[in-house]
């Protein structure tokens, strides 16, 4: 793999995890921000819902704290003794019904009952809570007996009996009432009626005061605790119990208006919870709300306080972040590129001449030089390169100097020990002839039979034989004659070298089935064979064998094997075992398969060995006859 693929490789891999980490690390982010959001969020709708729900108790309990003032109560009771006229005009009249009394009979009556100085005070209560706050904090402020008829009131004079309304009775009951927040055309305002209960010291029951507040008064703390709050991702709503919204930018008209979409989630939910809204983070919203649940002994208006926060107030930054990321590692990976291919034409290329003038030196040419390289590194290894290059160079034309040199003294001395060799065979082929001469006369001249001579002679004979064969084979190697080729039976060749052998009776000899021609000269060609098969017997021994002769032939050479039984040639020397005085033989010369080597390689052949079994082939090329 080139360095460069590397480089490119490793620094865009690099920066390829440089961009996931980024986008995974965002991804986390944006879930870890929603969620410290979402909680800070449901802690800012708790706090604004606790604070108004505070406000609210505070503002009843101001007001449940006027029908214990001692003019309010004594009006009361004032009232109330007048009024007991009443059922003395019922008892006197039972022909008259309650509506008649109420709307002609008593209208008299009932202007006599207003307390005027009780009404002043209501209204100086007003502006005083008008004058605090600066709006009207008490719209309608009204007092009405135990019979439900007007005491005070700092509104026009009504002379209707209150007993028959809800809040009259529910007050009575309950000692509270309050109604949801309406619309009132005639003042403009959004109102909610209070009526409390009034008693003596004793709980006799005096009254009611009913009193009409503002929704100014109401959500007077909420609005300053909401503009701190908000921002331009961030808005504050407030819902009543059918999810219209009451606030949002400001007091709606909400008495026709439809409930938010998501009420559903928030009505379902817990008292305090968040949820998203969208389908992507592009449109992502994240809402969390709290529920009014009251304080001290104000039960609550099941009110919501909803904190709506946009994905642009804490995605943005992220988003950037990202993208930056993103940015840097494209640049990354182009630069990558960019230097990759840079490093390639400054360190790869120089690297490829070093490589190409390496092979060129294994292949034996010590010529070549390396390029000079802007990397000092790389120079340093061009220089080294060019040095082994000449020291190589010299070093080879040593080596073969005195490979040369060693060849010519072995040469010369092959050459004078074969001379030596073929003078001595020489010498040695005239005596023994001689003596094989004299063995003959021996046998021939003797007129008795005499074992002990016969043995004498026989062991005489054997001795020459093995002396001849091992002159033969010194002259046979030392000698190179001219071959004669000529066209012969393999197999005739064969027979001719068994007629010089003598097979023992343990060896058992396997003859090819067919025969074929070869070009060879056939005196040298039979020593061959003579020699292999005698190997052969050798190799054996007294163990009982076999040896295999066997022909083929394809398209180029003929091929004769010689199979046998034994041993084998030992691992150690069967690479070396046709060079000259190699042997296995406590007797031999190892000049045999040199020879015969020698003789193969005149005639364009080949001689191998293997093991397993143990056999020779003998590889002689087709040719056309000279």
């Amino acid at each position: 793999m080139k360095i460069s693929y590397v480089v490119i490789g490793g620094m865009f891999v690099m920066f390829l995890v440089f961009a996931v980490y980024g986008i995974i690390t965002f991804d986390i982010s944006i879930e870890e921000m929603k969620q410290l959001l979402s909680s800070r969020n449901e802690a800012f709708a708790f706090n604004i819902m606790q604070d108004l729900d505070q406000q609210i108790e505070k503002r009843i309990s101001a007001l449940q704290e006027l029908t214990t003032i001692n003019e309010i109560q004594v009006a009361l009771i004032a009232s109330n003794d007048k009024f007991k006229h009443l059922e003395e005009i019922k008892a006197a009249n039972p022909q008259l019904n309650d509506s008649e009394i109420t709307n002609s009979t008593l209208t008299p009556f009932m202007s006599e009952v207003i307390d005027r100085e009780l009404t002043k005070e209501l209204n100086r209560t007003k502006e005083l809570y008008k004058d605090e706050y600066d709006f009207n904090v008490l719209q309608e402020i009204s007092i009405t007996n135990s019979y439900g008829a007007n005491v005070a009131l700092n509104s026009e004079l009504s002379d209707d009996r209150k007993n028959d309304e809800d809040w009259w009775s529910i007050a009575k009951d309950k000692g509270v009432y309050h109604d949801n927040l309406k619309f009132r055309e005639d003042l403009g305002n959004y109102m909610m009626t209070y009526a409390f209960r009034v008693e003596d010291s004793d709980k006799n029951f005096l009254g009611v005061m009913r009193v009409v507040v503002t929704i100014d008064d109401l959500l007077d703390s909420f609005v300053d605790e909401v503009e701190l709050l908000k921002l331009p991702t961030r808005n504050v709503i407030l819902l009543d119990d059918a999810g219209r919204v009451i606030y949002m930018d400001g007091i709606q008209k909400f008495e026709n208006a439809q409930p938010v979409s998501y009420f559903d989630l928030i009505s379902q939910g817990k008292d305090i919870g968040n949820f998203e809204l969208g389908e992507s983070n592009e449109d992502l919203r994240l809402i969390s709300y709290a529920k009014s649940t009251g304080y001290k002994s104000f039960e609550g208006f099941d009110w919501v306080v909803v904190v709506d926060q946009q994905r642009s107030s804490f995605v943005d930054e992220f988003v950037d972040l990202r993208n930056s990321i993103l940015l840097i590692s494209v640049i990354g990976m182009i630069a990558s590129v960019l230097i990759g291919f840079g490093i390639s034409q400054l360190v790869t290329k120089p690297l490829k001449n070093l490589t190409n003038m390496a092979k060129s030196i294994s292949q034996g040419n010590f010529d070549v030089r390396a390029k000079r390289s802007n990397v000092t590194e790389l120079q340093i290894i061009g220089d080294s390169f060019n040095q082994m290059s000449e020291s190589l160079q010299k070093l080879i034309e040593t080596e073969k100097k005195l490979a040369e040199a060693n060849a010519q003294v072995k040469n010369e001395r092959f050459t004078a020990i074969g001379e030596l060799a073929a003078n001595v065979a020489h010498d040695l082929k005239n005596p023994l002839a001689t003596v094989r001469s004299s063995a003959e006369i021996l046998k021939r001249s003797r007129t008795e039979k005499d074992p002990e001579l016969d043995k004498v002679i026989g062991r005489m004979d054997r001795a020459i034989a093995r002396m001849s064969h091992q002159i033969e084979g010194v002259l046979n190697y030392v000698r190179t004659t001219p071959i004669n080729m000529t066209s012969i039976s393999i197999k005739s060749l064969i027979d001719s070298a068994l007629e010089t052998l003598e097979i023992p009776s343990n060896v058992s000899l396997t003859l090819p089935t067919k025969d074929d021609q070869i070009i060879c000269d056939a005196k040298k060609m039979e020593i061959v064979f003579t020699n292999l098969i005698l190997n052969a017997i050798q190799a054996i021994g007294k163990n009982t064998g076999t040896i295999n002769i066997a022909i083929r032939s394809d398209d180029s050479f003929k091929t004769i094997e010689f199979q046998d039984s034994g041993p084998g040639v030992q691992e150690k020397i069967i690479d070396r075992i046709f060079e000259p005085l190699i042997t296995t033989k406590e007797k031999g010369t190892g000049l045999g398969l040199s020879s015969c080597k020698n003789i193969v390689e005149q005639h364009g052949g080949s001689i191998s060995v293997k093991n397993n079994p143990t056999a020779f082939s003998v590889k002689i090329p087709i040719q056309k006859k000279e």
